[in-house]
């Protein structure tokens, strides 16, 4: 699997951003108000993103106690099939969270082009972006994290062979 790309997260955001823009303006001109993101999603936007960097310290951990490894007994492995877990979970956690960033950043923009643009629903949905954007970035850090060690250096490698 290959790591989540800006361009792969802003594409999200724009489309989704685009999408959102429509349906909004679209449920008022028929009357409806502008949703607003409730504060349940904004707490449990901020929740997972604080869930997923702790599980991603166990695999910090070990990556840090590896590079400062030079004798001795080696640092005890992370379980690979956790690591693939929190992986897959920050992967599926940035796609997702730059989905919300976009809903957030359509409804914005749309509602501010309304002739009476501050209200109550605009607060949320500007809570519900920085939640957003704060769960992706967590996200992205967490893949960061749960990668593979770089390779060690061919005269390393030599060394440890012969030892």
């Amino acid at each position: 699997m290959k790591p989540t790309k800006l361009s792969q997260v802003l594409v999200v955001v724009f489309g989704v951003t685009a999408l959102s823009f429509v349906a909004v303006r679209l449920l008022v001109a028929n009357g409806m108000a502008v949703p607003a993101s409730p504060t349940n999603l904004l707490v449990t936007l901020a929740a997972i993103a604080l869930i997923l960097l702790g599980l991603s310290v166990p695999i910090w951990r070990y990556k840090s106690s590896l590079s400062q490894y030079t004798k001795g007994p080696r640092p005890k492995r992370v379980d690979p099939f956790y690591a693939v877990r929190v992986l897959l979970l920050a992967k599926a956690s940035a796609l997702t969270g730059s989905g919300f960033v976009g809903w957030h950043l359509g409804a914005m923009i749309a509602q501010l082009s309304l002739p009476v643009s501050f209200t109550q629903a605009l607060v949320q949905n500007s809570f519900g972006l920085i939640a957003s954007l704060v769960l992706t970035v967590a996200a992205i850090v967490s893949e960061q994290i749960c990668r593979l060690p770089d390779e060690p250096k061919d005269n390393q490698t030599d060394q440890m062979v012969s030892n």
